[in-house]
């Protein structure tokens, strides 16, 4: 039996599809955050402009500018009166750390000294707590962190030009697009549109639900900080911003900082007031807004959601963090569809 290579081809041209699709992704990697960013503004501005569209007939192309002006306006209004507080706030809380973690291991030390269950291992606890070892990782952390978000706030400005352009001519491009149906890439565009219509459709989904969560979570965070009398509300609440996008995980990671605050601010007493105030607003979001908002949209169990983020960031990293759940829901909605021959 002699070997076809065209028959070959035809047989297994689906797959040659997708790999060449896999392949220019990879390609493309380094600009993987450019083209996210842009996607989920394009996403959020096109569900805005279509409901408002619906209900008040309003023109496409005069809402599409005059909602990019409102989001520029907000922008400015942030970066005038945000970073300079913002930038303090760090600084202090850099320069607080030793004393914070000091008054942690003093508090060890009276409470859990004589606890034979903890004292074993409270000697490698107040070793991992050392001033000096704790300011040279948190100065890693703010500078890596910083490094990245200088090239992150440069893709945010390139990603809202792209998103505007866009927004503007999306009929005339999506119009384009379905004209593919009829050229040479007739056969990959049948095979792949619809899967990439629906993962685009899942990870949009799940950003934008994470993102309201992630809004409700830092204003009920803003003011029970005020209430407690904490300081540096403006770095304490955008860490918990950004945390916030992580389902579940972020929570908790957006917790360290606040309760050290605490305690630097009114000692042991009150950063157990600020955990106390953590485990509230988890619970709410965990029993209220979860089932209200995300599970509603991704139907996904938070335990299974805490496994997935744990194999996705030790695959992908910091990408893992944001796309593993959407991803794994793609992947159960394809594989869970009826076969069709």
């Amino acid at each position: 039996m002699t070997f076809n290579i065209s028959e070959f081809l035809r047989i297994n041209r689906v797959y040659f599809i997708w790999a060449a699709f896999m392949g220019l992704l990879y390609l493309f990697r380094n600009m993987f955050g450019l083209v996210f960013i842009t996607f989920i503004m394009c996403f959020i501005v096109s569900g805005i402009t279509h409901h408002l569209r619906r209900k008040y007939h309003l023109n496409r192309r005069m809402l599409v500018v005059f909602l990019y002006l409102l989001f520029l306006m907000a922008v400015s209004a942030f970066l005038v009166y945000i970073p300079p507080r913002l930038l303090s706030e760090t600084i202090n809380f850099t320069e607080q750390l030793p004393q914070s973690f000091e008054s942690v291991r003093n508090w060890l030390n009276a409470n859990l000294g004589t606890n034979e269950l903890v004292a074993p291992i409270l000697p490698q606890i107040k070793e991992a707590m050392l001033p000096e070892s704790m300011i040279v990782s948190a100065w890693n952390i703010v500078r890596g962190m910083l490094e990245k978000g200088v090239h992150y706030f440069g893709w945010f400005f390139l990603a809202v030009l792209f998103s505007f352009l866009i927004m503007l001519d999306l009929p005339i491009l999506s119009k384009g697009m379905r004209r593919l149906r009829f050229t040479r890439l007739a056969e990959s565009y049948r095979e792949t549109a619809d899967s990439i219509l629906l993962f685009a459709k899942v990870v949009g989904e799940n950003f934008r639900a994470q993102l309201m969560i992630s809004v409700i979570n830092t204003t009920l965070t803003a003011i029970c900080l005020h209430f407690i009398g904490i300081k540096a509300i403006a770095l304490l609440c955008t860490i918990v911003f950004m945390c916030g996008l992580i389902p579940v995980l972020g929570m908790w990671i957006s917790s360290v900082p606040i309760v050290l605050m605490a305690v630097n601010t009114g000692g042991i007493e009150l950063g157990l007031w600020a955990l106390a105030m953590i485990i509230v607003i988890h619970m709410l979001e965990a029993y209220v807004l979860n089932p209200r908002i995300v599970s509603s949209v991704m139907h996904i169990n938070p335990v299974m959601t805490l496994i997935i983020l744990y194999i996705a960031h030790s695959l992908i990293g910091m990408w893992g963090m944001l796309l593993g759940v959407p991803t794994a829901v793609y992947i159960y909605r394809k594989i869970s569809k009826p076969y069709e021959d």
